[in-house]
């Protein structure tokens, strides 16, 4: 998809020609829509056209490994998720993030909805601990996949609150739903624009979450990591560039995505797309990569968590 541009750039200056944007989702994915407004935002910021360019698969990797090898030039830029700091601890990466690639801008953030069977007797995070210990291994929760963000959110709060619950993999989001709505599952812990229709129907019920912050669409709901700071799991998407991109390139973009990240149609559109805008500094997301990347690797090592 080529995007619009507004004025042009002078000639000789960066950039001086169009912009790829690896979006590592699918068409019509939330990272993708997203990814557009900013496309359209950011070609008026630098008088060039940027081309979203799709390149979903293996959980982000294909699109991480192409830019990972792209000229260190500013000209091909990714749009990525959190399971980048998890997906080398389960499966044999052909780069790696940490030395290949370097944050442009963090965009958006999600909290994981951890919600319930309303025939449970739980209505919060305290209920949810005390029933469990009360009756451990007779819980079972899904998420989207083995190793997936809420998956080791579950593992973590497990380790910190001492419960044992049964992990029960599904394949895509909100697949784990009509299991729940009809009690053959006891919770499942998803991103919350996948239960939220259902939470508002009354068919299952909201009553965590892996932030450590209360939610904005669901402020009653109890955040698990300001209990348990350790089992705080935020899913982010951000922008990197290869690693050895020219410092002025590399702060010439930093500037212009977060005049784009302060646009409010962008805003606008990361919010409906069941997200956040960032408020985190680039030096915080720096931290928390490596943060999460060590915890993450622990829980999984752990916990001996492989894919199939």
């Amino acid at each position: 998809m080529l995007i619009a541009t507004g004025s042009t750039a002078a000639q000789g200056t960066y950039p001086d020609r169009p912009i790829k944007l690896i979006v590592a989702f699918a068409p019509g994915s939330a990272p993708d829509i997203m990814s557009r407004a900013y496309g359209q935002k950011l070609s008026q910021l630098l008088g060039q056209p940027i081309v979203v360019d799709n390149k979903p698969g293996a959980t982000g990797a294909i699109g991480a490994d192409f830019v990972a090898k792209a000229p260190a030039d500013g000209y091909t830029m990714l749009v990525n998720s959190s399971a980048m700091v998890i997906n080398p601890w389960v499966k044999k990466q052909p780069f790696d993030f940490r030395k290949d690639l370097v944050p442009v801008a963090r965009t958006a953030d999600t909290p994981y909805l951890m919600t319930v069977n309303p025939k449970l007797p739980i209505h919060n995070l305290a209920e949810f601990i005390d029933y469990a210990k009360k009756n451990p291994g007779k819980l079972s929760c899904g998420t989207y996949g083995v190793a997936s963000p809420p998956h080791l959110a579950l593992e973590l709060l497990k380790k910190e609150a001492g419960i044992d619950v049964l992990h029960v993999p599904y394949k895509t989001f909100g697949q784990a739903l009509p299991d729940l709505v009809s009690g053959q599952l006891s919770c499942s812990i998803d991103p919350p624009t996948s239960p939220a229709p259902q939470v508002a129907a009354g068919h299952i019920r909201a009553v965590a979450h892996t932030g450590n912050v209360p939610m904005e669409a669901f402020p009653q709901v109890d955040p698990i990591g300001k209990r348990y700071p350790v089992a705080t799991v935020v899913g982010w998407q951000a922008i990197f560039v290869q690693a050895a991109t020219p410092a002025p390139v590399l702060g010439k973009l930093r500037s212009e995505w977060q005049k784009t990240l302060s646009d409010p149609a962008v805003q606008k559109t990361i919010r409906e797309a069941g997200f956040e805008p960032s408020k985190e500094s680039l030096e915080d997301f720096n931290k928390e990569i490596s943060t999460d990347y060590q915890k993450f690797g622990r829980v999984i090592k752990d916990n001996d968590i492989k894919l199939d």
